[in-house]
């Protein structure tokens, strides 16, 4: 009888892992097949209002190139001499080893105080992805003009609470040095902390801009709600 309770048991658990395991391979196969999400966030701060967009994806699921972009623009609040800043590198991206590969595109930046300037550019970029972490790294050199090094980054960490809630962090970094003329140009650190429903983020957030030589900096305080495309 004894043996009997022990084999029923033994059954049940094993059962259990296997259910359990099969699960989470299939949580990480449904991952995978969909690929890398497309995350579009509109943030609302106490001084300006934000949209970014992120889009990295291979040409097809097993092929070593893709495309990759990032836009971001800025705007206040003022309904005359209203200023905005806006960004945006488009890449053509050829996978060199896990993960890793190198870029070539444009890069456009503008503001309302300046005009948009245009430059080819090429550098590389590091890329994972899975069920709770994403990280982008993103060097690069511009080709013409001024020759600007840019560091763009992205940390984000969401782990699952239950099956449709979660938590949503991200730290989001920039860096641009002007080496013709050496000096700083503009940085930037962006903070997100919230909670995630489904495929929807939303909580609090922070923009910390840095300009020029002396490193002016202008800060932004909000709200922020995101959702990733698949």
């Amino acid at each position: 009888m004894k043996f009997k309770i022990l084999l029923s048991f033994t059954l049940c658990f094993l059962l259990k892992s296997a259910f359990a395991q099969t699960q989470d391979s299939l949580q990480r196969e449904n991952f995978q097949n969909k690929g890398i999400p497309i995350p579009i966030e509109i943030f609302v701060g106490n001084k300006a209002f934000a949209f970014q967009l992120i889009v990295s994806k291979q040409f097809s699921p097993k092929s070593r190139f893709g495309f990759f972009n990032v836009t971001n623009f800025t705007g206040d609040y003022k309904t005359t001499n209203q200023t905005s800043d806006f960004f945006s590198q488009s890449l053509l991206t050829a996978e060199i080893w896990k993960g890793i590969s190198l870029t070539a595109g444009l890069s456009a930046i503008g503001s309302s105080n300046t005009s948009t300037t245009v430059r080819p550019t090429a550098g590389l970029q590091y890329l994972f992805a899975n069920r709770d972490f994403v990280v982008v790294i993103l060097p690069r050199f511009d080709l013409t003009q001024t020759y600007n090094f840019e560091t763009f980054a992205v940390f984000e960490y969401k782990p699952m609470l239950s099956k449709n809630w979660g938590i949503y962090s991200r730290l989001q970094g920039l860096y641009n040095y002007n080496t013709k003329l050496k000096f700083h140009e503009i940085s930037s650190i962006y903070l997100r902390v919230g909670l995630s429903y489904k495929n929807v983020q939303f909580g609090l957030g922070s923009n910390l801009d840095f300009y020029g030589p002396d490193y002016n900096s202008t800060s932004n305080f909000g709200l922020f709600i995101k959702t990733d495309l698949f």
